[in-house]
């Protein structure tokens, strides 16, 4: 394995190093050019935890690999046994309790679809750990106005996308899909775009968004289509219900690919995540008729919340 590798860097401090074996270079450049991340030169963050991506034609004889140049690091010996495998129809992963690495074997297929769908599935370990840290993911749109992000929360085909599209100027579209909610602080929350892969995926679009660049959370909207624009508070159990629900949007299939145990204790934490962002961040319901005023209606809620 070659020891090129991508920084991804998160506002609550946590990264991940994502590296590449010779065979697998050209689709981790790929991964990530479409998230703007930097080559990490001079090792500056080699205590995070590492991506590596391989192909799987090897089988079992790549994770022997991965240990013998983890070893060969300098860093502790990394387990002979006890690892385990989540295997997704484009990607397996490979951990381990006591290590905080991942091993990521993609097949070998010269697919652009597969290519999408694997960085997609990738993205969810990341998720997942952020998730550890007092994060959640999101189904929703990330927008900000004057240093504030607000997220546009709403399954597919609610009207993300569109209320991106008719935003004032003076207001920026930081992703249309889904963003990555992490704990800063205490009682403070930043949040990241996250690609928009089905644009990627059906469009073939060459679209990038700098998934390290980050923003205070201030509120979030749920959309709900209506005959008027109106904004309704919502209370701290719906919407950490909601909250909960835009999350499990982002995770689903994926969870169906872990055992019960481990699934229904990834639903614990993001519960317990979403009741702690509701009793922090206001939350409301967005009833637009996607009329270009619905600005104007957020931007009054934002005028009336400090910070």
């Amino acid at each position: 394995m070659n020891k090129k590798a991508f920084s991804l860097r998160l506002a609550d401090g946590n990264g991940w190093l994502i590296a590449a074996t010779p065979e697998t270079t050209s689709w981790v450049e790929k991964f990530a050019c479409i998230m703007q991340l930097r080559v990490n030169g001079r090792d500056a963050h080699k205590n995070w935890p590492r991506m590596f991506f391989c192909q799987c034609d090897s089988g079992q004889n790549s994770l022997q690999e991965f240990m013998n140049l983890m070893d060969s690091r300098g860093k502790k010996t990394l387990p002979r046994s006890g690892w385990r495998d989540t295997n997704f129809p484009s990607v397996r992963f490979w951990q381990h309790t006591e290590v905080p690495h991942i091993l990521c074997e993609i097949g070998s297929e010269a697919n652009h679809e597969l290519d999408i769908i694997r960085m997609w599935t990738s993205l969810y370990m990341i998720c997942l750990r952020t998730q550890s840290f007092g994060g959640l993911p999101a189904h929703a749109a990330l927008v900000e106005l004057d240093g504030k992000g607000v997220l546009l929360a709403g399954p597919g085909g609610s009207g993300k996308s569109t209320l991106c599209r008719r935003l004032p100027k003076s207001w920026s579209a930081w992703s249309d899909d889904q963003a990555l909610i992490v704990r800063a602080q205490q009682e403070s929350y930043m949040v990241h775009p996250i690609p928009t892969w089905s644009v990627h995926l059906w469009q073939r679009a060459e679209m990038t968004w700098n998934v390290e660049k980050h923003v205070p959370l201030t509120a979030i909207f749920f959309i709900e289509p209506a005959a008027f624009d109106q904004v309704v508070p919502m209370g701290q159990g719906q919407a950490a219900a909601y909250l909960a629900a835009s999350a499990m949007q982002v995770y689903n299939p994926s969870l169906n690919r872990l055992d019960q145990r481990e699934a229904r204790a990834v639903k614990i934490k993001l519960f317990e995540n979403a009741s702690d962002l509701a009793r922090a961040i206001p939350a409301y319901k967005l009833r637009v008729s996607l009329k270009d005023r619905f600005g104007e209606v957020i931007e009054k809620v934002l005028s009336q919340i400090g910070g």
